[in-house]
């Protein structure tokens, strides 16, 4: 009787889990800054208990950034990260990234050279006083569990102005 009961549990737990999308949990990805070092002379931090990228420190300042009408870009501070994909993850057409109040599918999202996907994206947001800690959620694949970066700047950090 007892294994029955455990053996049912076992499959409500199951059913449960499936029905909610839990999904595999993968390994996380590194986090740097962007090649371009968006953002200017700041420190860079990455913890990977807490996939918490911390930009700047007392005194650093955020550079400041034109924008261009024509390709949709907005003036302001911004800070530049690079994302990796998990060491074991090779395709990313079902891969899906939610930041901003935005989601992008199918892998669209992920940088390319030479028409060729890379195993990483490159996001450039804007920050502020006001918005300072940014959630980057990411599902590399349509079975495994969505991963969430935060991106933070430091306390005492400064904003330049155009």
């Amino acid at each position: 009787m007892k294994r029955k009961v455990i053996i049912i549990a076992m499959i409500l737990m199951f059913v449960i889990s499936s029905f909610y999308g839990c999904g595999k949990q993968l390994t996380y990805g590194d986090v740097v800054r962007d090649p371009a070092m968006t953002g200017g002379d700041l420190s860079f931090v990455y913890d990977r208990q807490s996939h918490t990228a911390t930009f700047g420190g007392e005194g650093e300042v955020v550079s400041y950034y034109i924008g261009d009408e024509d390709l949709g870009i907005k003036s302001g501070s911004r800070i530049g990260v690079k994302i990796y994909a998990p060491d074991e993850i090779t395709d990313y057409s079902n891969a899906k990234l939610e930041f901003e109040g935005m989601q992008y599918t199918s892998g669209s999202f992920m940088s390319k050279v030479y028409d060729k996907v890379q195993n990483y994206f490159i996001l450039k947001p804007i920050v502020s006083e006001n918005i300072n800690t940014l959630e980057v959620k990411v599902t590399w694949t349509q079975d495994s569990a969505t991963q969430s970066y935060i991106i933070k700047i430091a306390d005492g950090t400064i904003f330049a102005k155009p």
